[in-house]
């Protein structure tokens, strides 16, 4: 990974361990493209389609966002090898940078991010070569399947919703991971239970807390495998 990006081992090191300030979007461009993660996942795409200086402020400001959330997910994969598991462990950080970015950015403009992360996990589930690591990669969907249905939800699609927390239900069971199935059921309750009370402004749970709304996976009661 070091030779593919232009570093040393030791400056890989550093920025796993969050010893730089910022990564530069070159750097980021380059982990993304060895880890085979389309550049528009990590916020690197489309940057010729800005047209006035107010637009690139706004979008500079957004993938400076995008940048800090996905950068470290990509670099913490390094350590676990460029096999199978670094591709499980780059998927699954790279929907819990999309969460971190809930709490700061309007669910219609996540959603399509987040849906188009789902398709990739899709893609990599397809030519995934044994049943180990399908099962894995179910897991996976099955979170970012349930960031899809919260993001659905707070936008008002209530049945949009309601299918992306069933998809997430199925894919926990296929990925035989019945504590992730459990919580994502329990999931899917609370925001039917949210959705028949006054809907909150700004995505802010019942506490008014921004931070308590969106159904948060407990990695304690989620199997890695």
């Amino acid at each position: 990974m070091g030779q593919a990006c232009g570093l040393s081992q030791s400056a890989v090191s550093r920025l796993e361990n969050h010893g730089a300030r910022s990564y530069g979007t070159d750097l980021l461009a380059a982990v993304a493209a060895y880890l085979g993660i389309p550049a528009g996942l990590v916020g690197l795409a489309e940057q010729h389609a800005l047209r006035d200086g107010s637009e690139r402020v706004e979008r500079r400001e957004f993938l400076g966002g995008v940048a800090a959330a996905a950068a470290s997910p990509l670099l913490g994969a390094l350590s676990q090898g460029d096999g199978d598991g670094g591709q499980v462990a780059a998927l699954r950080m790279n929907t819990t940078g999309y969460r971190r970015l809930d709490s700061t950015t309007p669910s219609r403009d996540l959603s399509d991010a987040v849906q188009s992360h789902i398709r990739l996990i899709q893609s990599v589930t397809r030519s995934a070569g044994t049943d180990q690591m399908r099962s894995r990669l179910a897991a996976v969907g099955s979170e970012a399947a349930s960031l899809a249905g919260w993001l659905a939800w707070d936008m008002g699609d209530h049945g949009s919703a309601r299918s992306w927390y069933g998809a997430a239900i199925r894919a926990a069971r296929s990925a035989g991971d019945p504590l992730l199935a459990a919580y994502q059921t329990g999931s899917r309750r609370r925001v039917a239970v949210l959705g028949r009370s006054p809907r909150p402004c700004g995505k802010r749970g019942p506490s008014g807390d921004r931070s308590s709304a969106q159904p948060q996976p407990r990695r304690g009661g989620v199997s890695a495998r």
